[in-house]
């Protein structure tokens, strides 16, 4: 008990509900509010895993608010079209046998792995998980898959107790009539090396590396949302009352001058617009109207969209109020958001990529692929010995165009940087050279090539070698 005499100490920690509700405190402890249970952790989980009823509440919110909140809406379909949309997600192979395989796999028409992106990441966004059912042929070692509700998998087991290596999904099933299914989950074979197994699952957005299931993208500003869509609901239900207009009429005298003035008037009716209410100076109107508070609520929204904002990585212009701020605070806002959304990105790819990896992998399985296959580097031209399954590569559309001008200036400053210091014996001119190279390769992409150097060069020659590796960059989908 805190004395009287000490000053109170302003909370500034989650209350106890909320830390029941995520799991942080180690053990879990807390009520079960299903059946009651207290303490309860399932064995061989982490000590801090998110209870499945807050998971399964998380889900059902983030799908209720993506079909019904605007601003949710715009959120999940930000990162959609910037993850997987424009010029969309593109399979490449390095092998010539390994790309025919892949592309019958994305392309079977019923898999349609290309067409569907949109619609699958928009769903692992929303339930924080992925689960497909692979569907192999025995003899044939074509695959094809079915997604699997996340809510359906009530169990995952985990190998030699690593919460990184899920090995097992327990399905519940689907009427009374049925029983559990177990599932086993694909992974490297220690002994083939090649990709097995029933099912894919994979749950990104996990708070520690001990957690073993994922929780939605929405969770962290699921309140906010809806704290968002309040206020502004308010000040809507608020506005059709200011357009509620009425009269404070005052008459000079005693109730039965009150009355006679209602019985003269012919009731207590406002004036028909565009009338002429006629009265002497014993009678005074004055008009009565509602306040709609809208300047208190837009500065309210305005704060918890901030908050929304910050908890989804994107900018605030992005979302709305693109007048609040100017083109140079915009820009600046660019690069950490892009930042977020290409971490989203490179999720997502890795995914596609292990998915069509299994396929080649159950190819080779199938005698239908040699195990180890010749690659060709679509950046250097080298050729080199692989696994069939590393031929595959999955890329993305590029999250923010790169601005020419800035690139161009970049490279100018250091160019005049680099030639300051040498006339300054700084540095010596192959120190120079050097990060020329290196500047080279990261804007072209490409390593630098040895005949390009030297001062018998021609800039035609040079000017052509940039040209043509821009455009093998573009064929291959190399630019970024």
């Amino acid at each position: 008990m805190r004395s009287w005499l000490r000053p109170a100490r302003r909370i500034v920690e989650a209350t106890s509900e909320q830390v029941v509700a995520t799991g942080s405190m180690l053990g879990t402890w807390g009520t079960d509010p299903v059946d009651g249970d207290t303490g309860y952790r399932s064995a061989g989980r982490g000590s801090r895993e998110v209870p499945y009823w807050t998971r399964e509440k998380a889900r059902a919110y983030s799908v209720t608010a993506y079909r019904s909140n605007p601003m949710a809406t715009a959120i999940i379909d930000t990162y959609v079209a910037f993850c997987v949309g424009a010029s969309g997600v593109k399979l490449q192979c390095t092998n010539p046998d390994v790309d025919v395989v892949a592309r019958q796999f994305w392309d079977d028409p019923a898999n349609r792995l290309g067409h569907i992106q949109e619609l699958s990441l928009r769903s692992q966004l929303l339930l924080g998980e992925k689960f497909y059912e692979m569907l192999e042929g025995k003899q044939s070692g074509v695959v094809r898959f079915a997604p699997v509700d996340p809510s359906l998998v009530k169990d995952v087991k985990i190998r030699a107790g690593n919460p990184l290596w899920p090995s097992k999904a327990i399905l519940a099933p689907l009427s009374s009539e049925e029983e559990d299914r177990e599932l086993s989950l694909v992974t490297v074979s220690d002994d083939t090396e090649l990709r097995e197994g029933q099912a894919m699952f994979w749950a990104p957005w996990r708070t520690l590396d001990t957690d073993i299931r994922g929780m939605p993208f929405l969770t962290p500003i699921l309140d906010w949302l809806d704290n968002y869509d309040l206020v502004l609901s308010n000040l809507i239900d608020r506005t059709a009352i200011m357009r509620y207009f009425a009269f404070d009429v005052t008459v000079e005298g005693d109730q039965k001058d009150v009355d006679d003035f209602v019985t003269a008037r012919g009731g207590t009716h406002a004036p028909p617009s565009g009338s002429i209410e006629v009265h002497n100076e014993t009678v005074k109107w004055g008009a009565l109207n509602a306040q709609t508070g809208a300047a208190e609520d837009v500065q309210a929204n305005s704060a918890v969209l901030t908050s929304i904002a910050s908890g989804a990585g994107l900018a605030k212009t992005w979302l709305s109020e693109p007048d609040g701020a100017n083109r140079a605070t915009s820009q600046s806002m660019a690069e950490p958001v892009r930042r977020r959304v290409g971490g989203v990105q490179n999720v997502w790819l890795y995914q596609q990529t292990e998915l069509v990896r299994f396929a080649v992998d159950r190819a080779v399985a199938a005698k239908r692929l040699p195990a180890m296959v010749q690659a060709t580097d679509p950046r250097t031209g080298e050729k080199t010995e692989i696994p069939a399954s590393q031929a595959v590569m999955v890329t993305g559309p590029e999250i923010a165009a790169a601005d020419a001008a800035i690139t161009a200036q970049v490279l100018l400053n250091l160019a005049t940087g680099l030639q300051t210091l040498v006339d300054a014996q700084i540095i010596e001119p192959e120190a120079a050279k050097l990060a020329g190279r290196k500047a080279w390769e990261d804007f072209m992409g490409v390593p630098y090539r040895a005949e390009l150097s030297g001062s018998d060069a021609n800039p035609d020659d040079i000017a052509s070698e940039v040209e043509e590796a821009h455009l093998r960059l573009v064929k291959t989908g190399g630019v970024r």
